[in-house]
């Protein structure tokens, strides 16, 4: 089975509000909606993560377990995306240019500074 992360986001969002009507408006999803992401994940898990009363929602002995470990699965998964975008925004290289020498003395250092405005990097 395939898991999304915004299933895990959810029951993460659950666990800490105490509150299905809560963590809805938090998500910005309807209850509906999120108890749909719970039960696809509790059902793909094969085990219930939530006692559900008509109050409140507290985490059954496998939900308090996964907890953590969803965070930190969220929380790593951020992490790698940060990750990812910083090495693609320090990503350089070397420009080699061949040209006669009265280019290199009359146009290229105007084209050298506007190269390096354009891409300080």
């Amino acid at each position: 089975m395939e898991y999304e992360l915004q299933d895990i986001r959810s029951f993460v969002k659950i666990a800490e509000l105490g509150s299905f009507h809560e963590a809805a408006e938090a998500l910005h999803l309807s209850q509906p909606a999120l108890s749909r992401r719970i039960k696809k994940l509790e059902e793909g898990l094969g085990t219930s993560l939530l006692e559900r009363t008509t109050r409140r929602v507290s985490l059954t002995s496998v939900g308090r377990d996964f907890l953590p470990k969803a965070r930190r699965l969220l929380d790593d998964f951020e992490d790698s995306i940060l990750s990812i975008r910083e090495l693609a925004e320090r990503q350089t290289g070397q420009v080699t240019l061949a040209c006669i020498p009265t280019a290199a003395f009359y146009f290229l250092p105007s084209v050298i500074r506007d190269y390096n405005e354009q891409y300080p990097k």
